[in-house]
């Protein structure tokens, strides 16, 4: 029983420093270059394209993880904030031997879902480091961001 709940403590902390990380990026207000030519913004909108679709399959994988082992999305999230100390409730048992096989199932997947999205990258001659940077300046830059719509725009008109 305590190495089932230190595993699930572990797995947690994983999730949690992925989800930190991606919580904590859109905060560092970073000065973001947005020096791109039209061809790797063209790159990126097109590698872009292929990630967001390999996420999406990946999220409705996971879902189907989740209720093949009997749980709903809704508390397998509570357990993960029990797992994270942000709430005092208990798990059963049988439910946390649950949530422990989704958990590894769900993270086995994830690893499969980020080598999908890294050869979608590869496919499109695009460096993750490119992409991010990319992805960041879009986020951050208002003027990149009216400009990588207008190229998204042209490309659907063209």
């Amino acid at each position: 029983m305590m190495k089932k709940r230190i595993f699930a403590t572990a797995i947690m902390s994983m999730f949690a420093v992925v989800l930190f990380a991606q919580q904590q990026m859109p905060m560092q207000q970073k000065e973001v270059s947005t020096d791109y030519s039209d061809d790797e913004i063209e790159t990126f909108v097109e590698a872009n394209l292929d990630v967001t679709k390999v996420q999406q399959e990946s999220q409705k994988k996971v879902m189907g993880i989740i209720e093949e082992n009997d749980m709903n999305l809704e508390r397998f999230n509570e357990i993960v904030a029990i797992q994270q100390g942000q709430s005092d409730e208990e798990v059963e048992p049988k439910e946390l031997e649950k949530f422990n096989a989704a958990a590894q199932e769900v993270m086995a997947h994830n690893q499969k879902t980020q080598s999908k999205m890294v050869a979608a990258l590869k496919n499109h001659d695009i460096s993750e480091e490119k992409y991010q940077n990319i992805m960041m300046a879009y986020q951050q830059d208002e003027e990149f961001r009216k400009k990588v719509d207008s190229i998204v725009q042209a490309k659907a008109n063209g």
